[in-house]
């Protein structure tokens, strides 16, 4: 008999589910130090070192968007500037 494995996306309505809140638990082997370190580096800030972990992942895999969207927003602020010039060069 096969196993379904059925996740929260797959019994929550689409329009309910938040992709963000969404949490799988796996299984990793993480050097003892590093988890020392995020052990303490949560300490430090009241956080549990598994959601400064998922933070961290979290940061690095988004990174790309968060660069692509932040050039995207140098554009349109300049080009906002430049319009605001050009308006104020025809009044």
């Amino acid at each position: 008999m096969a196993k379904i494995k059925l996740s929260k996306k797959d019994v929550i309505a689409h329009d309910e589910f938040d992709t963000k809140y969404a949490k799988e638990r796996i299984s990793i082997w993480i050097d003892e130090d590093v988890l020392d370190e995020f052990r303490k580096m949560a300490k430090d800030n009241n956080k549990k070192y598994q959601t400064l972990i998922n933070e961290v992942l979290r940061n690095y895999a988004f990174a790309p968007k968060i660069k692509n969207l932040e050039k995207i927003l140098t554009k349109i602020e300049n080009a906002t500037k430049e319009l605001r010039h050009i308006k104020g060069t025809l009044e």
